[in-house]
């Protein structure tokens, strides 16, 4: 018990907390538009899961998330329309060398836009880069001021801390376990 007290007084835990909360939600959001948008709507193959874990979150939208948010506070980015142009542009650059490194590490890609107009070398395309382009801008605009908000008004709430931790623990088992049994890819 002395642990887990000396824990929570410590005068970061807060921050550290409201980050892991910001990471898994966004890896959720991540894995609700890959799972939807791209399967069920873009190419009706119904309901994937697109992830590479057992659970409903993909981590690399977490990751994005946060690397975008440093850029942008680097940058000192916040009107809507500079956020919309600049993350269209980050995330194709980041999609294309992404790309690359999936092809050798993977050894084969994980998309294909070959299809899509304005692709270049199936690796990346003028509407999935839209795409996340209008995904940056609400996550950057909308999303992220209303989990701040909300993380204001329910910090101090046991059933927040609770859900917190428990869907951390959930999602830290999740990748052990993937990277015990391997990729569902």
């Amino acid at each position: 018990m002395k642990v887990i007290k000396a824990i929570t007084e410590w005068k970061y835990f807060n921050t550290v907390c409201d980050y892991m909360e910001y990471f898994l939600i966004y890896c959720f959001f991540g894995w609700v538009y890959e799972s939807i948008w791209c399967c069920m709507i873009y190419h009706r193959r119904g309901f994937i899961n697109r992830g590479f874990l057992f659970g409903p979150w993909l981590p690399i939208y977490g990751i994005g998330f946060f690397i975008i948010l440093g850029l942008f506070k680097i940058l000192k980015v916040k009107k809507p329309i500079a956020v919309f142009a600049l993350g269209t542009v980050i995330a194709v650059i980041a999609e294309l060398i992404a790309s690359y490194i999936i092809d050798v590490f993977v050894g084969s890609p994980l998309w294909d836009y070959t299809g899509y107009f304005m692709n270049f070398d199936g690796r990346i395309a003028l509407v999935p880069g839209l795409m996340f382009g209008f995904l940056i801008w609400l996550a950057i605009c909308v999303v992220h001021p209303a989990i701040i908000t909300f993380q204001k008004k329910t910090r101090a709430s046991k059933a927040h801390r609770i859900c917190l931790y428990c869907a951390s623990v959930l999602f830290l088992i999740d990748l052990v376990s993937r990277i015990w049994l391997g990729s569902n890819i």
